[in-house]
């Protein structure tokens, strides 16, 4: 029982890491686009801001080559 648990947490630390790049990736996108010549769009993250999408993608490359579950 207490694996199963593990796992679907595990699951559901995925799928927000997974929303966190997301949201990143579109708000970077965003400013790309707007940006131009003359007046240059920057994209400015926080340092909490940027921990978290460091570690939001450490875990998505984890989960990618170890998997997520428990034996």
């Amino acid at each position: 029982m207490f694996v199963e648990i593990t796992n679907k947490v595990f699951m559901v630390i995925f799928f927000m890491a997974c929303l966190t790049t997301f949201r990143h990736g579109y708000y970077f996108i965003q400013a790309y686009l707007l940006s131009t010549a003359e007046e240059p769009v920057k994209y400015k993250l926080t340092k909490t801001s940027l921990l978290y999408l460091g570690i939001s993608i450490a875990y998505i490359l984890t989960a990618i080559f170890t998997g997520i579950k428990i034996s």
